[in-house]
């Protein structure tokens, strides 16, 4: 589900600062991507085409191998609604409260969505900024170097659209830039928040079927990194989750209690909390996660329609959430909600359909990680998909958003 600004629960009060995102005034992301696939965007400062990819080599010996495993979560943040740009340190998604107080009807969608939060927040710095200052809260000498990739699941679930080759592909970019020997891939949008009217309920189902933390109600959304091995390749993967598990007195879903909004001069001088220009960083007590065990992915959908299980099962299997919940409902009225575990015999038939094409995205990865590390480090570089054809290219130098220092310094 798309992460949705919840400001909807105080009547939308807007966040005055010059760099946030209001109700009026969305920013753009300054990225080179469009999903409508705008040439004059998704085309913005490359210089030459370097080479074309393609799937068609792969045999099924290269699939057999493909599979998930040594999963670990590594850390995770929340958003809050503060002045500055400020996460909660690791943070909680919200609380599944749905089965307590069984959802019936609710609205349609409207207000602000966010199609990539972090965008919206760090302005002109990096977007990865917040994974970082995430990992090193909770990490010390966390060795990225060990990793092949660092990647959102966004961007995995746009490649496996091109190996299906299916309806939903569309014309997509992702900025790709090499440290040492880690490839890193930013998520490109056109924009990174809309405001408007929705033809669905998903963000107002979510709000009525869960509740924040424990004194945590200004929280926006939460984000999730985790580490797997992909069929030989180490990769690091960040996203959104949008709920967990409600646990009786798991002190982890109160550690909010201890979070206060102080001045970011009292946050930075704190000896054991890292420094990031433009971001304020708030530890909750414990410095526990979330298991990743309690995580679910919540749907709404029409009984008129069927759930695109090619769709969901990779947004899923890509970053192991183990729990999916489906509200069905006739017109925004929502019957009991479908739980549906990863493992689950329900899953095997979707499991086995997707197999081939995630064991094509692990070759295209390889591949795509063969050609980066042929241009070297520190080669800015963009991976388009245009007309069902993925090329990379080269970008020029100082476009995009940059990693800086702060980033490239840990590898």
């Amino acid at each position: 589900m798309a992460a949705y600004k919840r400001l909807e629960l105080r009547q939308w009060k807007t966040v005055v600062h010059p760099k946030r995102a209001t109700l009026g005034q969305i920013p753009k992301s300054s990225h080179p991507h469009s999903s409508s696939g705008d040439p004059c965007f998704i085309l913005k400062d490359l210089e030459a085409p370097i080479i074309t990819l393609s799937i068609d080599h792969v045999t099924p010996t290269e699939l057999i191998n493909a599979q998930l495993s040594d999963v670990k979560s590594v850390a995770s943040y929340s958003w809050l609604e503060a002045a500055t740009p400020t996460i909660a340190v690791p943070g909680s998604p919200w609380i599944w409260a749905g089965d307590r107080d069984p959802i019936t009807g609710v609205p349609l969608d409207d207000g602000v969505q966010f199609i990539h939060h972090n965008v919206t927040e760090m302005d002109d710095q990096s977007p990865m900024v917040p994974l970082f200052a995430a990992i090193d809260v909770l990490h010390e000498g966390f060795r990225y170097s060990d990793l092949d990739l660092i990647t959102n699941r966004n961007s995995l679930r746009k490649l496996l659209r091109y190996v299906d080759n299916g309806r939903g592909l569309k014309d997509f970019r992702i900025d790709i830039d090499l440290v040492r020997d880690t490839c890193l891939f930013t998520r490109c949008e056109e924009n990174a928040a809309i405001v408007g009217s929705w033809s669905g309920y998903g963000n107002e189902y979510l709000k009525a079927a869960t509740r924040a933390p424990l004194n945590c109600e200004n929280m926006t959304d939460h984000h999730r990194i985790i580490t797997y091995n992909f069929g030989g390749l180490n990769v690091l993967l960040y996203f959104t989750a949008d709920a967990c598990i409600e646990s009786d007195g798991d002190p982890l879903l109160t550690s909010f209690s201890s979070l206060s909004i102080r001045s970011r001069g009292n946050t930075l001088a704190k000896p054991d909390m890292p420094s990031y220009a433009g971001l304020d960083v708030k530890p909750t007590s414990p410095r526990l996660m979330i298991p990743q065990s309690d995580l679910i992915e919540v749907k709404t959908r029409s009984i008129r329609g069927e759930l695109n299980w090619r769709e969901f099962y990779p947004q899923l299997y890509l970053s192991q959430i183990p729990w999916l919940y489906v509200a069905w409902h006739l017109d925004g009225i929502f019957q009991p909600v479908e739980k549906i575990a990863l493992d689950s015999d329900t899953m095997k038939p979707h499991a086995e359909d997707a197999a081939p094409s995630v064991g094509k995205l692990k070759v295209l990865l390889e591949d795509i990680l063969k050609a980066v590390r042929e241009q070297g480090s520190g080669v800015p570089l963009s991976l388009v998909c245009r007309g069902r054809t993925l090329t990379l290219w080269k970008r020029k130098e100082g476009s995009g958003k940059p990693l800086g220092m702060e980033i490239i310094s840990k590898f």
